[in-house]
């Protein structure tokens, strides 16, 4: 592989290529970010990433077919192919996994973007509007690609329940009712939210103004015990956080017909993909004992993005991290459920490196 200099042609075949993404940015912007990568040119039969070993770049590509290559049920098989407009390898960033499960082999000659983690990193580290629009780039692209996992598992799960080889498990929040629980204080609803709010990572360092946006734009409410906050595969308009209490977050399996539970204490963030419009819950949150929670609407979260990038990258980098560990997971269970020849719907295998 041979690392060539930039030029204006790779800038336009950048720009026609990925034109969602390049449209979005500024001519200072889409100079910036291509200044961060390196164009490389492959011989068609050279790996471009290597399943189970470190990554440390993502790649976009340009020209030319790559064939993804992974290990299902024991069997290393051709997954796919992808082509120009498609990201590799971006998912062992966002989801801070260094290992790939796939090999990415060149089948023809071809053309890819590279850029460093540590160079996307510092990108993203920044408050301007370029990293507000990667991310919003990141999380469009990988809702896509679960909706289409999430289509397959559902095929799966029919398939399953069919044959009749899996029980029904119901999702039966009473049993939590006389286990210990932590319950909010009904006077912590007095308390300075944007004190609280200081002492979260991410946001100790956000600048009075920035706290001042978000604690102005979230609402406060001591909601009672059984209060359900999301439903598994229902739309949600609102972003949620623990403030005092717990809550209890499950998720039903829909090929093990399992329910996986986990619960959410003071501090962490819920219902992130609410951000995204038409984007279902994936899980069922509800609160078994009265839970004070902060909540942030689709329209409060337009109206933050207006007045602080900060605050906006905040949001949208904790959503594309939940979206990629999703990806991963999901991506998991399909490997784990298909028929040895089944052909899964993946576009580029190392979006979800597990």
């Amino acid at each position: 592989m041979q690392g060539i200099q930039m030029s204006p042609d790779i800038a336009r075949e950048f720009s026609q290529q990925f034109h969602s993404f390049a449209a979005e940015l500024s001519a200072t912007d889409l100079q910036a970010f291509l200044e961060a990568a390196t164009v490389v040119d492959m011989p068609a039969g050279r790996n471009l990433i290597r399943a189970k070993m470190p990554i440390d770049s993502v790649y976009m590509t340009l020209s030319g077919t790559f064939e993804i290559l992974a290990e299902v049920n024991g069997t290393v098989r051709k997954i796919n192919e992808v082509g120009p407009g498609q990201w590799l390898g971006e998912i062992s960033l966002l989801s801070g996994d260094s290992r790939a499960t796939a090999t990415v082999l060149s089948l023809t000659a071809a053309r890819v973007l590279r850029i460093k983690h540590q160079a996307l990193e510092e990108i993203m580290s920044q408050d301007g509007e370029l990293v507000v629009n990667l991310l919003q780039h990141f999380a469009l692209m990988m809702s896509g690609r679960l909706h289409d996992m999430n289509d397959k598992l559902s095929a799966l799960a029919k398939d399953s329940r069919l044959s009749g080889a899996l029980p029904t498990v119901s999702l039966d929040q009473d049993k939590h009712l006389n286990d210990y629980w932590p319950v909010a204080n009904p006077a912590s609803a007095s308390a300075d939210l944007k004190a609280t709010l200081l002492t979260l990572p991410g946001i100790e360092n956000f600048s009075p103004k920035d706290i001042n946006i978000l604690a102005r734009n979230a609402t406060v409410t001591l909601y009672p015990p059984r209060h359900v906050f999301t439903y598994q595969k229902d739309r949600c308009d609102s972003i949620f956080l623990v403030l005092d209490g717990a809550v209890l977050m499950r998720e039903k399996m829909p090929v093990s017909d399992t329910v996986e539970e986990k619960i959410l204490n003071v501090g962490e963030w819920f219902s992130l993909t609410s951000l995204i419009p038409n984007m279902t819950a994936f899980e069922t949150v509800t609160a078994p004992k009265q839970v004070l929670v902060a909540s942030i609407t689709r329209d409060d979260f337009n109206r933050i993005s207006e007045e602080s990038l900060a605050v906006t990258r905040f949001f949208l980098f904790m959503l594309v991290n939940e979206l990629a560990r999703k990806l991963q997971s999901t991506f998991a269970k399909m490997q784990a459920a298909s028929p040895s020849n089944a052909v899964l719907p993946v576009h580029q295998l190392d979006w979800v490196s597990l």
